[in-house]
Order: C-alpha cells, then structure tokens, then sequence
C-alpha cells in the first residue's frame, strides 16, 4: 500500500575528486649567451602556474607551464644573476561520474627540486611538482517530509544545511606600464617578481559579480650603473573586474578567491633609450563559489499502528557554513642564520600550508611557511639562506560537531631587522577560509506498508503495564505496542519523549490491527 507523501530536497555538497597528481621535472639546459658564468649556484626552484581548467563528462584537465629558475654568482664579479626556462604541461583526472557546473579548486605544490651545474654554462635540473584539484558538485536527493496518513507515526528532524548553488572560475589580466621614481638607476635586468591581491570589495550585479581591488607587485633588479648593485621597488596596481556567474543572487554567501597566476615583466626603454619603465602583465585568476542556507523538515524513521513498514533509509553528511573570513596575523619569529649578515637584498616567502582544528572552544589555523632571504654577508659576497618557520593562529569558534574547513594562507609582507648573526622577522600573515560544520543524518528515501503483514495487537485490555527503564526512548515503546508517543504522553502525564526514571508507564491500546 502506497501513502500519500510530501517530499523536500535536500541540496548536499559531493566531493567527486580530492587528489593530486605528480609531475616530473627533467631539464638539461644551457646558458643563453647574454647570461655570465656560473661560479655558484644559490638557490633553484620550479614556479608551476595552472592556466586553464575544464571538465568535460568525467574528465578534468588542468593545463599550465613551469618554470624554473636558477639564481647564481656569476664567475666575474660575484654579481647575483638569474636564469630560466619554461615548459608547458598538461594533465587529465578521470572522475568517478560525469558532472555538470562543479567547483574546481586547481592549485600547485613543489615536491622537490635537484639542480647541478655540470660546467660554468651547463645546468642538470631534476625534480617534481603536483598538480592538486578539488572537484565538488551539488547533488539532491529526494526525502520524505511529511507522511499524510494517521495510521503512521512519524519522527521527524529539522535539519539545517547549506548548499551550493553556483560557481564560477575566471581568468584575467592586469595590466600597467610602471616608472621607476626619481632618483632610482635605470633597470638592466629583472631578479625576481612576486605579486599578491588584495581583494577589497565585491559587489553582486544581475548575474556578475563586481570585484575590486589591487595587486602589489615587488621587483628585485639589476642597476644598469653597476650590475653588483641590486635595487628594489614596490607597486599597488588597482584592478576592477566584471565575473560573470551564472544564477548568483544578493543574498547568497560567496566565497571569492583570487589568486596570482602569472607575473610577466619587461624592462621597457622610454623615448630617450633609458630603461626606466617596467611593462607589467599579471594574470589572475578568481575562483567564486556561491551558497545558500536552507532548513527542511525531514522524516528520519517511521511506523505504521497496522502494518509492518518497508522503508529505504539513507544516510548522508551535508555541511553547515559556519564562518567564512579573511584575516591578516602577524606573527613575529627570531632567526639564527650561522654567518653574520652586513646587509639584507630581498626576502619572500614561496610556501604557506595551513591545516584547521578545533582546541578547547577556539579554531585553530596553523601551518608552516618558508623564508628566503637573499642577503651579503660581513665579507659583501652574496649569500642565500632558507627557514621554514612554524605558526598559529586562533579565534573563537561556537559551532558544533566536527568540521570541514577549506582554508588557504598567504605570506603578504616581510620586515626585518638585523643583530648580529640574527634575524628578527615580522610576517604578515593572510588567512582564508570557509569552514562548515559537518553533521551525519539519516532520513527516509520511501516506504509503503505491507498488506500482508498485518501488526499483533493485544487487545484484551485498553491499557497495559510497561516497566521502563531510565533513558529509554517513548518512540521505541510506542512502536512495540502500536501507539503513539503523543498517546503515552497525555495517558501518563509526561512532556518529554525520554524516561527520566524507572517505573511503571500505562500504554494505551488503540484498536488498529
């Protein structure tokens, strides 16, 4: 027998890929001519960049280049030089199902990197980077929230969760010709680029949405006065760009990250032949994804007071958006560097991982990031060094149960001071994150009565004697006796569904079987 039902959907949030997979590194290369000898190699390092991503049915290609760079003394005047190469990759990720409109949150992690220098023109490089996707869709399922029939009892469950409504991955560039001020040497070569965004505002517009903000471009380059002496600058370059997402509405909660991809700089001469301007091309890349929060009552078990049930369960986890946040920390280290430093070129970091769990009512963010620092030493030689430097950060957390915390940290800035043979170091710190609370729920898919099972019913009394014990559940002695829980309640004069105390409940006997 068939009942009539009212049905809900509930929106859950699927992961249908969670891995990564390695890339090799395999570079025999030689010096271009303009690039001096090698004397020393000072640091080597693989700078991988995902440039296009797509699912098509069940397959997910992640597309890119790398390049690596080699910073070195040259074998003239000790003068810290820097070359590179670049190569294309491509990956595909077969799923396990075919998906339509999922979130794709691609990234990069370097796993090692091995460089030689076979000859003062000759670079043997190996090592290996991965490429690191996320894929998650939005997958309803159909539920029973209401069974309209009074011979079945009902228990029922109120669940609040959140769902995945859209997303969107767009790439773009900024682009800026930059002027070195007055009283700065005209640029010969470029060291090193490190961009960060900072994303100010966002606003939501029929479909799009509007983002603003900036990027903060930092250069490290030779003077064309004097090749041994190395300049630096900074840039803010304002952006302001038009995302289209398909489906976002105001009230939706968005998450939006945006990330360097590439930093493309050419030093470029001015009207007379002087290189005082740099001609810059960032590329970014803005991951959105767009939520909602919705409630549904939802039958999670049943019976009939007449027949025995069949009845599909399932069970699911659907997550709750908690908290989604982006706060700068500063945290403050002392480095011991083993030689003493006259005097610091550059510092940056290429390296934050960040992981989240729950201590004592507080959430807690930590990680590890790396610090290079490109400094002379007492004698004037160049030197490089590297940490990786442990942090924590925590705030205060009121959600409950476990959680599922998406979370990406960024060094943003680097300060420092010098003593002696030590380094005092101050980093600005960005933490991201959405983090969603995370809750196991069975609930019923269908269910009909079997005719042919009809329920025994002692009838020979309008009540019986149960003698329950402390903790028992009304649900489960209502369902033993073919009653209700509402009809043990009033009979006994009880407001909560749970035994307080050992003792003797009357069950009435209602005639249905």
């Amino acid at each position: 027998m068939d009942y009539m039902m009212d049905r809900g959907m509930l929106g859950l949030q699927e992961v249908i890929y969670d891995g990564c997979q390695e890339q090799a590194v395999d570079l025999d290369i030689s010096l271009p001519d303009y690039c001096p000898d090698i004397q020393k190699i000072l640091k080597c390092q693989v700078y991988p960049c995902i440039t296009n991503r797509a699912i098509m049915n069940d397959q997910l290609t992640l597309e890119g280049n790398y390049t690596v760079k080699v910073f070195y003394l040259d074998s003239v005047g000790n003068t810290v030089r820097c070359c590179e190469n670049s190569r294309p990759f491509s990956a595909t990720i077969t799923l396990k199902q075919a998906v339509d409109r999922a979130r794709i949150k691609a990234w990069t992690r370097v796993e090692y990197i091995n460089c030689r220098a076979t000859s003062s023109r000759r670079l043997d490089i190996h090592g290996a980077f991965s490429l690191c996707a996320k894929v998650t869709a939005r997958s309803e399922y159909s539920v029973i929230s209401s069974v309209n029939d009074a011979d079945v009892e009902q228990q029922m469950d109120e669940v609040a969760f959140t769902q995945l409504e859209t997303s969107a991955v767009q790439t773009f560039s900024v682009e800026e010709v930059l002027e070195l001020p007055a009283g700065k040497p005209e640029a010969e070569t470029i060291l090193r680029s490190d961009a960060t965004v900072n994303l100010q505002d966002f606003k939501i517009v029929a479909n799009k949405i509007m983002l603003k903000g900036d990027v903060e471009l930092k250069l490290l380059y030779n003077s064309s006065l004097d090749d041994t002496l190395l300049e630096s600058m900074e840039y803010a370059i304002p952006f302001s760009q038009m995302i289209d997402v398909s489906g976002i509405e105001e009230d939706f909660r968005c998450d939006i990250r945006v990330s360097v991809v590439q930093t493309e700089i050419q030093i470029k001469n001015d009207y007379s032949g002087e290189k005082f301007f740099f001609d810059s091309q960032i590329k970014l890349c803005a991951l959105l994804t767009a939520y909602s929060d919705s409630n549904l009552s939802i039958v999670t078990d049943s019976y009939s007071k007449s027949f025995e049930l069949n009845i599909d369960y399932s069970q699911k986890n659907f997550e709750r958006l908690e908290d989604l946040f982006s706060e700068t920390t500063i945290q403050k280290n002392t480095i011991s560097t083993d030689v003493e430093i006259s005097k610091m070129i550059d510092a940056w970091s290429e390296m934050c991982t960040v992981e989240a769990v729950l201590q004592e009512g507080e959430l807690c963010l930590r990680g590890k990031y790396n610090l290079c620092i490109l400094a002379l030493n007492a004698s004037g030689t160049p030197m490089y060094l590297e940490r990786v430097i442990d942090y924590e950060y925590k705030r205060p957390w009121k959600g409950e149960g476990p959680i599922l915390c998406d979370a990406e940290g960024l060094v943003t800035g680097i300060s420092y001071r010098i003593s002696a043979s030590e380094l005092e170091i101050k980093v600005e710190l960005r933490l991201t994150a959405a983090v969603f609370c995370q809750q196991a729920c069975r609930f019923i898919e269908n269910l009909t009565a079997d005719e042919n099972k009809p329920r025994e019913q002692d009838s020979s009394a309008a009540l019986s004697l149960y003698y329950a014990e402390k903790g028992e559940r009304l649900w489960d002695i209502a369902r033993a006796y073919c009653t209700s829980v509402a009809a043990i309640q009033q009979e006994n004069e009880m407001e909560d569904d749970i035994v307080e105390n050992r003792g003797m409940l009357l069950i009435p006997i209602t005639m249905h079987c």
